[in-house]
């Protein structure tokens, strides 16, 4: 029994921007706008422009004022589409993923000046929140790299913003997890627990027919001790979840394991501990803190 190519490349995905569905995508930013402008027209909602009688055409530059990985570039024609922003054209200078460098401008705004005002702050805070993430990935990819062990990113993302954390996520290096609870069969503590699942025995007696019923699916188990291991590989999963390991368990896993199911090690796992789990070399090292640890970082809108 060895891991199937097949199998290990279906935990290799990356979320696309052709993959993003657009339904929910616009939904969020229409949500982005009503913050804005609330129920206001749109040419009547920015109070503070029309105070200053700001008119005229103008040009900007969207700087980032710090080194980092930019991500969420693919918003910005959705945005001014979203606020109906008739004037403006724009022009990218970098594609999503690219390490840019600080006081590089990653974009230039073209159009009436009011206009431009009018998606400023949503432009520039998608950028900074997804850029945030994908900076912090590309630190955690970078880590584990040279041990050649890939990263995960996990399902705690913000609430509504799961496939764009996930984008930004991918944008540094990272593998994308399932998305939801629908596309990927993944056996957790709470679910064993609900079952009855309490030793070894007990462990394959509850779990060893899910295999039969799920034949097409990708079936992972969590597992929190070294002596669930032959259990779950009996039960011929697809892969094993090692939570809460040491990096001594994770090696002595591997090393039992024999390359026979995918191995991801998980839980309490930051950019200070990476590399020491990436030693032990699991397949995979998937975390959180990609996304909730992640920080917005400094971009601005500079006038020409």
């Amino acid at each position: 029994m060895s891991i199937k190519s097949s199998v290990l490349e279906k935990f290799r995905r990356r979320i696309a921007w052709d993959d993003i569905n657009t339904q929910v995508l616009i939904s969020q930013l229409e949500s982005a706008r009503y913050e804005e402008i609330s129920n206001q027209k749109i040419d009547e909602a920015d109070i503070t422009s029309d105070a200053c009688c700001v008119s005229g055409n103008g040009s900007a530059e969207i700087v980032v004022r710090e080194n980092l990985t930019i991500c969420g570039l693919h918003l910005i024609p959705h945005i001014l589409k979203i606020f109906n922003t008739n004037t403006i054209s724009h022009k990218l200078h970098f594609k999503e993923g690219d390490q840019v460098s600080k006081n590089s401008s990653v974009a230039t705004i073209d159009g009436e000046q009011k206009e431009i005002l009018l998606v400023e702050r949503t432009i520039l805070n998608f950028l900074q929140k997804l850029s945030g993430i994908a900076t912090l990935t590309k630190k955690y990819v970078d880590q584990i790299d040279p041990f050649s062990v890939d990263l995960l990113d996990t399902r705690k993302t913000t609430p509504g913003f799961r496939q764009l954390e996930k984008y930004a996520t991918a944008c540094g290096g990272s593998f994308n997890h399932r998305m939801g609870l629908y596309d990927r069969i993944l056996i957790k503590d709470n679910h064993l627990r609900a079952i009855g699942v309490y030793n070894k025995d007990s462990f394959t007696n509850k779990l060893s027919s899910i295999r039969d019923k799920y034949k097409d699916h990708i079936i992972e188990v969590e597992i929190d001790s070294v002596e669930l291991l032959e259990p779950a590989i009996s039960c011929k999963f697809d892969a094993i979840l090692v939570d809460n390991f040491s990096p001594e368990e994770v090696k002595k896993t591997m090393n039992i394991n024999n390359n026979r199911v995918i191995i991801e090690a998980s839980g309490g796992i930051n950019l200070s501990t990476i590399s020491k789990y990436a030693k032990a070399k699991p397949h995979f090292i998937s975390t959180g803190s990609i996304v909730h640890q992640s920080r917005w970082l400094d971009i601005g809108l500079d006038w020409n």
